[in-house]
């Protein structure tokens, strides 16, 4: 029969895994699975104690909460006798085992959620496998048992203990020590003639292995894995969720109420920055203020004097008549009722430029007109109309009075 190959079995055995976790493969993973890959020593017990050799194996796990895990595993190795048999016996046993069993986390459900058990864990399982052996003996006969070349198929019980520690929210690492014990007679290849056990206990042989490794957890990164959730396992799931939700609220408003403090403190920093500065600049400055206000104050009286000059002015401009006695046409540019409006409109027609502009009554109608001209001929006053109302005002036109 030949050799198993544990490198190429090992591989094909995470890819099978793989292929059937369907969740693993899916772009939201859940958070209750994981992969641990271990690698370790092993030792039989036997007719005879046999060599330390290697072992790897591969286990996947899905986590029920931070206390129960049911996995499944698979596992390589090799039985060989120590050195001072080998000569004799010639025994190996290249093996391959599969099972399934429970872990519960031991510090977890003792004592809950604490600052320990966030990151640290103490576990134990317990589970039943499959063996494959190919065994290998030579044909010298060893007195009192009968020997053996032949593939060995064997039911195994497990029971083991180990330490895990979490890495980051997606890696954890462990060390556990395991004893298993078979119901078979024949792991080493020989059976007792007498029908007594060959191994530690009667009815088989039995074995141990020490090994440590790494647990790759699936799942979102930013929700934590169900080995090291945040919630005691004995609440209920809803609760533990919404305490976790407040708890993340609390640490977020006290993060927030920090940064208050922070930002109340920083202004009331500025607030004195900014009086230090006004009090230096108000005495400083405090004379130079002083005589701007003087200045301020003699500039305001000289504006006041100069704003009664030009009432006065504009009295003496607003109560100018022209009302010459030749003139009976007149170039109107506007109408109103009232002297006042008039004489507004007098100083504007004058600012634009008809400096001979005038006011004349219609007396019969109670109307103040603004003539641009007077004239003493209609043919005059009709021709500076035309030029007006192309160059100036469209609407003007020529009263006669």
């Amino acid at each position: 029969m030949k050799k198993i190959d544990m490198k190429k079995a090992l591989v094909a055995t995470a890819a099978v895994i793989l292929f059937l976790m369907p969740e693993a493969r899916a772009a939201d993973y859940p958070s209750n699975w994981s992969l641990d890959l271990k690698g370790g020593i092993t030792s039989g017990f036997f007719t005879f104690n046999s060599k330390i050799t290697p072992q790897t194996g591969i286990q996947v796990r899905y986590s029920m909460n931070p206390v129960v895990s049911f996995y499944g595993d698979m596992a390589f190795g090799q039985f060989r006798s120590q050195d001072s048999m080998q000569d004799t016996n010639g025994f190996s046993n290249d093996y391959f085992a599969v099972g399934l069993g429970t872990r519960m986390n031991i510090l977890r459900m003792l004592t809950g959620l604490n600052s320990v058990t966030e990151s640290f864990g103490i576990y134990a399982s317990t589970g039943i496998g499959l063996m494959r052996g190919d065994v290998s003996v030579s044909d010298v006969a060893v007195p009192g048992y009968s020997s053996r070349n032949a593939p060995v198929n064997a039911m195994v019980y497990r029971i083991s203990t180990g330490a895990m520690y979490r890495i980051s929210r997606r890696i954890d690492i462990f060390a556990q020590a395991e004893f298993n014990h078979s119901g078979s007679d024949l792991l080493d290849g020989y059976q007792r003639l007498d029908g007594r056990s060959t191994g530690r206990f009667t009815g088989g042989d039995s074995f141990v292995n020490a090994s440590g490794g790494i647990s790759i957890k699936f799942g979102r990164s930013q929700v934590r894995h169900a080995d090291w959730q945040q919630s005691d396992h004995r609440t209920d799931p809803l609760a533990s969720s919404l305490q976790s939700d407040i708890s993340r609220l609390e640490a977020e408003l006290e993060k927030q109420e920090r940064s208050h403090e922070q930002l109340t403190q920083r202004l009331q920093s500025l607030n004195q920055t900014i009086n230090e500065f006004s009090y230096l600049i108000n005495t400083a400055h405090k004379e130079e203020f002083k005589l701007y206000d003087t200045q301020l104050l003699s500039l305001q009286n000289r504006m006041d004097l100069l704003q009664s000059d030009v009432n006065d002015i504009a009295e003496q401009v607003e109560t100018t008549r022209v009302e010459p006695d030749d003139y009976r046409f007149f170039v109107v540019a506007a109408v109103y009722r009232n002297m006042e409006n008039a004489e507004r409109g007098l100083r504007g027609v004058r600012a634009a430029g008809f400096d001979q502009a005038t006011i004349q009554q219609d007396r019969r109608r109670n109307y103040y007109l603004i003539a641009y001209s007077g004239h003493t001929t209609r043919e005059a006053a009709l021709e500076e109309m035309r030029r007006i109302r192309a160059e100036v005002n469209p609407e003007s036109w020529v009263y006669v009075q």
